[in-house]
């Protein structure tokens, strides 16, 4: 059991280093089971900054049981409004609006 749970951390170890948001999310609760609340949060910030909203949900809550300061909720707001301006963009609106539209067909 505990060889597979090290195989896992070096695995999301990895791949939050590439870049992975869903990775480095884990990582954090991975931190939270251990009672590692300020790693935890470094951890879920960093994965709010890629567009994980799971992240940005439980530094809500860990604001409200007292584990983080407003301030660190603050900060993941931002980081998700950052994220959801960067990948904003005319050309992946009007794709969008033609997906919508009645007249779209697979």
């Amino acid at each position: 059991m505990e060889t597979d749970r090290n195989m896992a951390t070096h695995s999301f170890e990895l791949a939050a280093i590439s870049g992975d948001a869903d990775a480095r999310h884990n990582l954090g609760y991975m931190e939270w089971q251990a009672g590692n609340m300020d790693r935890t949060l470094k951890h879920w910030i960093i994965a709010v900054k890629g567009g994980n909203l799971r992240s940005l949900e439980n530094i809500k809550r860990m604001y409200k049981d007292g584990h983080a300061t407003k301030d660190d909720y603050a900060k993941a707001l931002r980081a998700y409004q950052a994220y959801l301006d960067e990948i904003k963009s005319d050309q992946r609106d009007k794709a969008a609006a033609a997906n919508d539209s009645p007249y779209y067909e697979c």
